[in-house]
């Protein structure tokens, strides 16, 4: 089976507050296992003006996620989810080419090899 990886960014509406945008990341992430997808990275890029309004609102909480599926109707779900969840007032997903697939692979298995270390260093100060 082949594997497709994407980069999905979404905007959540900026009245949340940390609470709810937690959730709502919670909730994106379990619709993308409920579609057979698996999130590798999620990269909170905090409240940013908006380019143009949307919605009456001028600004938003990004968030970019990296995600790994073998399922080809996966970007079809999970644009259907987006439309008919109220939190998301935008949203994006792109197919990553095989030398950005590579690129992700690289930058994950380096953040693989420091979370050792940086709980080994952690518990030298304790």
């Amino acid at each position: 089976m082949r594997e497709y990886y994407y980069e999905m960014v979404y905007i959540l509406r900026p009245t949340m507050s940390d609470e709810e945008i937690e959730k709502g990341i919670e909730k994106v992430n379990s619709y993308v296992e409920r579609y057979n997808g698996e999130v590798l990275l999620v990269d909170k890029w905090g409240r940013r003006e908006l380019a143009y309004p949307i919605n009456d609102y001028d600004r938003g909480y990004y968030v970019l996620e990296y995600i790994k599926t073998n399922d080809r109707d996966f970007v079809k779900n999970m644009e259907n989810f987006f439309r008919i969840n109220e939190d998301v007032i935008r949203f994006l997903t792109f197919r990553l080419k095989p030398s950005e697939v590579k690129e992700l692979k690289e930058k994950l298995g380096a953040k693989a090899e420091t979370a050792p270390a940086a709980a080994e260093e952690s518990k030298g100060e304790e």
